[in-house]
Parts: C-alpha cells; sequence; structure tokens
C-alpha cells in the first residue's frame, strides 16, 4: 500500500456540482461492450428510436438509445475498455422521453426478487465495483441460499476520480435506497455501508442521521440489518473487495462476517444510483455521470453525460485544449486505461476521463524485466507480479494455464489496482496481462 496524497484529484472538494452534458448530434452507442459479443440488435438501419428504447439486448443486459433520432448505421467502433465492437449510431432528432420531465417515484417493496432482477435488466444497469457486469448477470450467478450480506462503497476506489464520492454526497438518500433494493433482489439479510472515515467531509453524520431516524424504516426493509464502516482512504489501494472486507471483518470481529468475501454482493454507489433510477423513477441507463479533468482542459468538470457521446464533445464543452494533448486516461491514472482517440464514446463504466498533456507523460518504451522485485514488494495481495508476466509470455495463453495452474490461480487473486505497473522500471504491462490470466482461468 502506498499514500494516496500521491495520486488525489486536485479537483477534490473543489466541484459542487454537476452539470448535464452537451448533447450529440450523433451518438455511437457501444452494444457489447459490457456484457458480451451475443448481443441480439433489434434495430435496423433507419430505424427511428426514442430515448430509452431497447436497441440491442443480451443474456443479462439490455441496451438503450440515450437519445431520440435516427439509426444511421451500425458499425464496428472502437470502445472505452480498449476493445473493438459494434456500435449504433443514432442522429439526434425528435423529442425526449426522460430529459426534462418530472419523474414521479413509483412504489417497489411490495415486488418480489424475480420481479426487481427483471426490471434492473430491463433498465440494463450495470455493476462497476470492479469490473463492469450486469447487476442481473452477478444476482444469477452468486446468488446461493447462504448468500447473506451486500456491500456498498460510498467512496472512489481511485484516489484520481471523484464521481463516487461526489454522488454519495449529493444523492446519499436515493443511493441508500437504492441499495436497499438491490439488498431486496439479492435476498440478504445485512448491508454494510463502507464510506471514507478520513475524508474531512466524510459521510458518518449522514448516514447516522438517516439510520437513527424514520427515514430508515421508509428506505430499508424492516428485516434488513445496517452496518456502517468507516475505510482509511489515506492509503491506496482502500477500496477494493480486499480491502473492505478486511476493514469490515477488523470493525466487526464476529463469526457472521467472517466469511465475507467474494460470495457476496460488493457494489458502488454509481450501481446503487441507477438502480434507484431503474425501479424508483423508471428510468433506463441512458447518461452517466462522469468527471472530466486533466492540464490539458481549460476548465474540469462533472458532467452527466449521455452514454455515446465522443470525447471530443465533452472537450469543447470543457473548453477545449490549452495544451498539446497526449494521453487520454479512462478511470484514473493509477488503475485506469489509456485510449488513443477522440472519437471513442462514454459508456455506462465510465467513471472519469483525463487529458494528459505531452509534458507529463514519461518514456513509455516496454524493455526485458530485470527483477528488481519492486513489484513484488509493492503488491497489496504479495503476488509476483513480474513472475506472471514471465509465465505468461514464455507461452500462449491458450497452453500456460494447463502447465502452470498455481501461477493462473495466484493471478485471481489480483485486486487489478495498478501499482505494479507504477514502479515497474522496465514499463511493462504487469497489471494488463495479469487481468488477461484472471480471464483465461475463469474460462477454464
Amino acid at each position: 500500500m502506498v499514500s494516496a496524497s500521491n495520486f488525489i484529484s486536485v479537483d477534490k472538494n473543489m466541484i459542487s456540482s454537476a452539470v448535464n452534458g452537451f448533447l450529440p448530434k450523433v451518438a455511437v452507442i457501444p452494444i457489447a461492450e459490457d456484457d458480451s459479443d451475443m448481443a441480439e440488435i433489434l434495430v435496423l438501419e433507419g430505424s427511428r428510436v426514442r430515448e430509452g428504447d431497447v436497441i440491442a439486448k443480451s443474456r443479462g443486459l439490455y441496451i438503450h438509445s440515450s437519445v431520440p433520432g435516427i439509426v444511421t448505421k451500425i458499425a464496428q467502433t472502437q470502445y472505452s475498455n480498449g476493445k473493438q465492437g459494434l456500435s449504433a449510431f443514432v442522429n439526434l432528432d425528435g423529442a425526449f422521453s426522460f430529459l426534462g420531465k418530472k419523474l414521479i417515484p413509483q412504489e417497489w417493496k411490495s415486488y418480489d426478487a424475480a420481479t426487481l432482477n427483471y426490471l434492473i435488466r430491463e433498465a440494463g444497469v450495470i455493476n462497476t465495483f470492479a469490473k463492469p457486469t450486469p447487476v442481473y448477470t452477478q444476482i444469477k450467478e452468486i446468488y446461493t441460499p447462504k448468500s447473506s450480506i451486500a456491500v456498498l462503497r460510498l467512496f472512489d476506489s481511485e484516489p484520481s476520480c471523484i464521481t463516487e464520492s461526489f454522488l454519495s454526497k449529493k444523492y446519499l438518500t436515493n443511493i441508500l435506497e437504492g441499495a436497499a433494493i438491490l439488498a431486496h433482489a439479492f435476498r440478504v439479510s445485512s448491508l454494510v455501508l463502507a464510506y471514507s472515515s478520513t475524508d474531512a467531509d466524510n459521510l458518518k453524520s449522514d448516514i447516522d442521521s438517516i439510520l437513527n431516524s424514520e427515514k430508515k424504516a421508509r428506505i430499508f426493509d424492516s428485516d434488513l440489518e445496517v452496518f456502517a464502516v468507516g475505510i482509511d482512504t489515506r492509503k491506496y489501494p482502500a477500496g477494493t473487495m480486499h480491502d473492505i472486507t478486511r476493514s469490515v471483518k477488523k470493525t466487526y470481529k464476529s463469526d457472521f462476517f467472517s466469511k465475507l468475501g467474494k460470495k457476496d454482493l460488493f457494489f458502488d454507489s454509481v450501481t446503487a444510483l441507477n438502480v434507484y433510477n431503474a425501479i424508483v423513477l423508471r428510468k433506463p441507463v441512458v447518461s452517466n455521470f462522469v468527471h472530466v479533468t486533466g492540464d490539458c482542459l481549460n476548465s474540469a468538470a462533472l458532467l452527466n453525460v449521455r452514454i455515446g457521446t465522443p470525447l471530443r464533445n465533452i472537450v469543447e464543452q470543457c473548453g477545449g485544449f490549452k495544451r498539446k494533448l497526449s494521453k487520454i486516461i479512462i478511470n484514473g491514472i493509477v488503475s485506469g486505461r489509456a485510449v488513443s482517440s477522440l472519437d471513442i464514446p462514454v459508456s455506462r463504466w465510465v467513471k472519469s476521463i483525463e487529458f494528459v498533456p505531452v509534458g507529463q507523460i514519461h518514456t513509455q518504451t516496454a524493455d526485458n524485466c530485470v527483477r528488481c522485485g519492486n513489484c513484488r514488494k509493492i503488491c497489496p495481495v504479495h503476488l509476483w507480479p513480474g513472475n506472471l508476466y514471465r509465465v505468461a509470455h514464455l507461452q500462449s495463453l491458450e497452453t500456460a494455464c494447463a502447465s502452470d495452474k498455481d501461477a493462473y490461480k495466484s493471478a485471481v487473486l489480483c485486486t487489478e489496482c495498478g501499482l505494479c505497473n507504477a514502479v515497474c522500471t522496465s514499463r511493462l504491462p504487469l497489471s494488463q496481462t495479469i487481468s488477461i490470466l484472471k480471464d483465461s482461468y475463469h474460462e477454464e
């Protein structure tokens, strides 16, 4: 673990409100980014769609048009996660169904878990706690009769981002109700609220005021136990499943929490807010709150951006570039991903975009591993990233799993915090390689 102060965004506590992003003339809506390549496309070129209309669906997710208009084409594009896949191009035209309308809250406590799961799937909600996963799929895959705990993270796992912390402060009541809905859908008996205990403006007093008032009975099921746990976010990483689990077990030394882990549901404030919008307001996921920052820009902002908005539209809204652009980083400078084009569209899992100027980028040339051991020393779960990298590159990924299964099993423990990348003197893509190893092992 390292001090998070090295990575904290300069925008922290400076952005006090979010504004709507500019509407794109052409929304480029990713179809297969979040779930799989098996999405069924439900529209044709030339089709007219309304805001919120379903344009594609897969096993665990519905994809909606974020704007009203005409589908001009369906073509291959680059996604914000670095992959390529089909996207629907929708030319803006017509009236909105949700934007600018007063949405009337709906009662949900009379619904059973199956109905809530269906509505969550229909609204296109994904869990962005770690690797983006459709909530419907996650509930179906990890639910067991013994599942008993759900954990809500109310702060940013990536210290250079502010989106989750901002939303938790501005929409805490709605987020807690979204968490209550997920707890009901997942049929858990306990909900843990993990908040940052070291932020100057932490949420403890706000959480306590809700849990000790009549609001608690209105928001949560009567048989749901709610616990609040403060997390020390002065060190990084602090927001992974591994870190939060350790803090919960340290705070509540009981047998009940002793088995807290990957079989339980971990989700963030972004996911909870989208669940609230889906169930209470009946609004599908057509927009996303995104922290836009970087020394290239004339101004930073927190924008509520339409899904499918190209990055260049966001740059224009922030006043354009004042310095030459070198890198575009999605979802944080430590654990995020670099993308290469301003034409890449915003998707459901994007929380932050940083535009980095030329002067702040060091050499990116990869060299051979010098076995310095820095990656092993800094790994918070005590892996040896350099060794895993060598295992992956000494043989093909198709055969390595069978010949070195122990290495692949250890890769599953990786939290993808990105610290190994940060300290590697050879500039090797250690975290990205281990992520591929994890996916390969799961496929086995």
